[in-house]
């Protein structure tokens, strides 16, 4: 995957990819100078494990012929307070609706995406443990609700 990153003016870059044909504003923290321009790589980092985690996960209720709908995956994370400021925690918070999901169905799928297919995830678990909780709104059922923590990763 080829991306450039190009300096628009002093913290403020714009990413562009061959992957998608606009381009992503990033900006440092304010407190390193940035102005509010974009989004802050840490974040990025966020938003890339959530997706990836989102996808795979429906993924994989959807080739098991499961009916999912509404995935959300809220993220919170904890970083080290000195550099280099790490992710030491983060926590992926999954809602969805869905027709005969059991709770097996839906912590397979994500633990798969986690362990397996979510490469973003994978990767980023080596280095941090990333706990999954999900809730799921089970038309014509009882809403399915767990957690667990994963394993650090090995590659």
């Amino acid at each position: 995957m080829k991306i450039t990153v190009r300096q628009k003016s002093d913290f403020h870059f714009i990413g562009t990819g061959e992957d998608f044909g606009g381009e992503l504003p990033i900006d440092a923290a304010a407190h390193v100078g940035g102005k509010g321009r974009g989004f802050r790589p840490p974040g990025l980092m966020m938003y890339s494990v959530a997706a990836c985690m989102g996808i795979h996960a429906y993924e994989a209720l959807h080739h098991a012929g499961k009916h999912v709908e509404d995935v959300e995956v809220f993220t919170d994370g904890e970083r080290r307070p000195d550099y280099p400021k790490v992710y030491t925690k983060i926590v992926l918070s999954f809602r969805m609706k869905g027709r005969d999901l059991t709770d097996e169905d839906v912590r397979s799928a994500i633990n798969d995406a986690l362990t397996r297919t979510c490469s973003i995830a994978v990767m980023v678990n080596v280095a941090c443990p990333i706990t999954c909780e999900y809730e799921v709104d089970v038309e014509n059922g009882a809403p399915v609700k767990g957690a667990f923590t994963s394993e650090s990763a090995t590659l």
